[in-house]
């Protein structure tokens, strides 16, 4: 189905069309008047469009809206970023100076740092890809589904490219929304966490942890003496002191890093259970809900029960499922 933008065009276009039948052939001068009034035509409909959304989004024209509105999208927050060395005039550092570099490790021929600071440090490029590249990303049909979508407050039954709205914003959001889970497909979503009371939610409880000692590279000798067990290849330690004790790097992921990947159907999918006094028949990317919230729920829960767990779950045995955040 053609877009609004291509059906004014062509409508625009008509006279053109008709015009450009009187021409004969070998009429340059014709012709470059036919050619002009086209470009003419296409301006034209690119400026109506752009007035089209600006008038109908506070986002304007430029940019497709994700958020539940314009003041909630975070511009320059980085999605995801990495150091490159091979690149945009960026320099190899030797083997000593990564190594020597806070955040930063490597071997031969190679050097990988954490974070911007240390990649900048040791002549390399860091390259970010912020919330603004992210959606300029965005085909033409797209921008015009998400502009519709957030003049219209849904995303229901719309897509694009192959894509329902609802998935199209879903990535992004986590990153890019200072108020997410809302976003424009659901603009009063609030946030959730697996568990019954989100106050029995453990931010900083510790998921699971271990030791990185791949800068300090202990002898087999002294991992071994330090409590860790080892060999001249590797040095594995189970507790943090006995990291510390090698000059390793303790690393801990906790409960709230989980969390904050949990993508809007999820948010969704727990408060339409917790409205209902049950799971059932709530799915979430093609799946019981369950599936989502059980692990992180028993993990991270202080009673050891997710939601769907404390309210006697039961979803996964149904074979129809009311879809969350669509």
């Amino acid at each position: 189905m053609a877009s609004r933008s291509t059906l004014r065009f062509l409508l625009a276009a008509l006279p053109v069309f008709e015009a450009s039948e009187l021409c004969h052939a070998g009429d340059a001068a014709c012709a470059a008047r036919s050619s002009a009034l086209l470009q003419h035509g296409a301006r034209q409909s690119r400026a109506d469009d752009e007035s089209l959304y600006a008038d109908e989004s506070l986002y304007g024209a430029g940019m497709a809206p994700i958020c539940k509105d314009a003041a909630d999208f975070l511009p320059e927050r980085e999605m995801w970023a990495y150091c490159d060395f091979y690149g945009h005039g960026a320099v190899l550092p030797d083997e000593t100076t990564c190594n020597d570099q806070e955040g930063c490790y490597g071997g031969t021929g190679w050097c990988h740092c954490e974070g911007r600071e240390g990649c900048l440090a040791v002549g390399g490029y860091w390259f970010a890809q912020t919330c603004t590249m992210e959606v300029e990303m965005f085909s033409q049909e797209q921008r015009e589904m998400l502009h519709m979508a957030d003049s219209t407050g849904s995303c229901l039954d719309l897509e694009a490219n192959g894509m329902k709205a609802a998935d199209i914003v879903s990535w992004p959001a986590t990153k890019c929304c200072a108020s997410f889970p809302a976003t424009i497909c659901d603009k009063d979503l609030t946030p959730q966490t697996p568990c019954m009371h989100d106050e029995d939610f453990e931010h900083n409880k510790s998921m699971w942890a271990w030791c990185d000692t791949y800068e300090a590279a202990p002898s087999e000798h002294e991992c071994n003496s330090k409590g860790c067990e080892g060999n001249e290849w590797h040095c594995h330690c189970e507790t943090k002191e006995g990291c510390l004790a090698v000059g390793g790097r303790w690393e801990e992921y906790q409960c709230w890093q989980d969390l904050q990947y949990m993508s809007t159907e999820v948010h969704k999918g727990i408060s339409i259970a917790k409205s209902q006094h049950s799971c059932d028949d709530i799915a979430v990317w093609h799946s019981p809900l369950e599936y989502s919230v059980d692990w992180l729920g028993s993990s991270c829960c202080s009673s050891g029960q997710s939601v769907c767990q404390a309210l006697g779950g039961g979803g996964h045995s149904h074979h129809h499922h009311t879809a969350a955040g669509r």
